[in-house]
């Protein structure tokens, strides 16, 4: 488990037979979870006859945690929603080993392309980068890296999730919000973005300047493990999804560890985002080290944050 950053991922779906055979056709494992009243009403789920279940990637940094809704409950951001809608969480995002692989991999296990894997160079990395979408709504980012390659490859086909992007309308606005939680931004870009990166957006077909981005990578130890992407738009916004806080189908939730979890949340009651609260602090039964003081918050365009602080 991360000890920074988002350390779980909370997916509400109706396809959990087809999400789970995918990370496990990846080498995680599972644990079936019997969910409490207290974890229903917490993600807003209602009970179900199909089990609640934990995936857990092989090196244990990042779990998945899948919550069966039905197939009639809305999902958060509709399929054929714009790249670059705000509201809400877009996607998570994974590494893979080759891009042409996993193109077809994902096929198998429920995801359709989006975007097609796209090769393209940002600053001193150049990567290979395909957006993939499944039936909930779920966007899943994969990349390849080109060059210079990864430091490390500790991990078999594809990671686990390392990533999470947000579409917003305001960049600024949502790193303010996101210091309260220990985020600080150490990468940041403004402009076009170059080569074919345009594509990944779908904005390769817009004139000069509608394709301008504003985009930070926020991390709480400048790392791109378990950070957060936020991308906005300039110059040609597109209107913002209103994205329930709670109930609904599809990325529900990221969730990330603080150090001081009641100075945190007394921190963000005497903010202006105070009336972002989803539900308060409190000790709450949910799955694995969840178990314990946490509170759900909406960032500013309405991407749910779970936070929670570890026990010893």
């Amino acid at each position: 488990m991360r000890s920074q950053g988002f350390s779980h991922v909370v997916i509400t779906t109706a396809h959990t037979p087809v999400l789970g055979g995918f990370f496990a056709a990846l080498g995680w494992h599972s644990l079936t979870v019997d969910l409490m009243s207290e974890a229903l009403a917490f993600w807003g789920v209602e009970p179900s006859e199909t089990p609640a279940m934990r995936w857990i990637p092989p090196s244990n940094a990042c779990e998945v945690l899948l919550l069966p809704t039905p197939q009639e409950v809305p999902v958060l951001r509709p399929v054929d929603c714009a790249v670059t809608t705000p509201g809400g969480l877009f996607d998570i995002n994974m590494r893979t080993v080759d891009s042409d692989w996993s193109h077809d991999f994902l096929q198998c296990h429920g995801w359709q392309p989006l975007v097609d894997p796209v090769a393209w160079q940002f600053g001193d990395v150049e990567t290979k980068e395909g957006l993939y979408i499944q039936e909930d709504g779920i966007v899943l980012a994969v990349m390849e890296r080109l060059q210079p390659p990864l430091p490390t490859v500790a991990f078999d086909r594809m990671s686990d999730v390392f990533n999470a992007t947000q579409m917003v309308r305001n960049v600024d606005q949502t790193v303010a919000f996101l210091k309260h939680l220990n985020f600080e931004r150490f990468i940041q870009h403004h402009g076009p973005l170059p080569g074919a990166g345009p594509k990944v957006l779908q904005l390769e077909r817009r004139p000069a300047d509608a394709g301008d981005i504003e985009l930070a990578i926020l991390h709480p130890d400048a790392c791109m493990e378990g950070s957060l992407e936020l991308v906005e738009v300039l110059h040609h916004p597109i209107e913002r999804l209103m994205v329930p806080p709670d109930g609904g189908r599809g990325l529900r939730s990221l969730c990330l560890q603080v150090d001081d979890i009641e100075a945190c949340y007394e921190g963000l009651l005497a903010s202006q985002w105070s009336d972002q609260i989803i539900h308060p602090l409190a000790l709450r039964a949910l799955p694995g080290v969840l178990s314990t003081l946490s509170f759900a918050i909406a960032a500013p365009d309405g991407g749910r944050l779970d936070v929670y602080q570890p026990t010893l």
